[in-house]
């Protein structure tokens, strides 16, 4: 049974995907060239090819170059990543990763009451 693709991303397809997104789409070489310090073209074209491979990416032909753009948007994407934690590092329970985050002192109860606030308005 062939491996389903990651919904997940590593820092540095996280990188370039912020990039697409900024971008709309792109060459490697745009790609490349926007990335923060230096980054080798091989490199680049590497972590792109993976990013195609996990659907997270998709090129069309533009004369014998390829531009890139991202098959979703950021907000699917967070969402995506969002579940895929929620499931798998918090059993599940989006209230862990919550009350997770406020034990961390990553949010505040200041912060929380103001999301509570806004959830109820919807």
């Amino acid at each position: 049974m062939p491996r389903q693709p990651s919904k997940t991303f590593t820092d540095k397809e996280l990188e370039i995907m912020k990039v697409i997104w900024k971008l709309g789409e792109a060459s490697a070489r745009q790609i490349q060239e926007n990335l923060s310090g230096e980054r080798h073209y091989n490199s680049v074209m590497t972590i792109i090819r993976v990013l195609e491979k996990k659907n997270h990416l998709i090129h069309r032909e533009d004369g014998r170059s390829h531009i890139y753009r991202a098959a979703v948007n950021p907000e699917k994407a967070r969402t995506r990543v969002l579940k895929h934690l929620v499931k798998h590092v918090f059993g599940g329970s989006a209230a862990s990763l919550v009350l997770n985050l406020v034990e961390t002192g990553d949010l505040t109860f200041e912060e929380l009451d103001a999301i509570r606030k806004k959830a109820t308005k919807k």
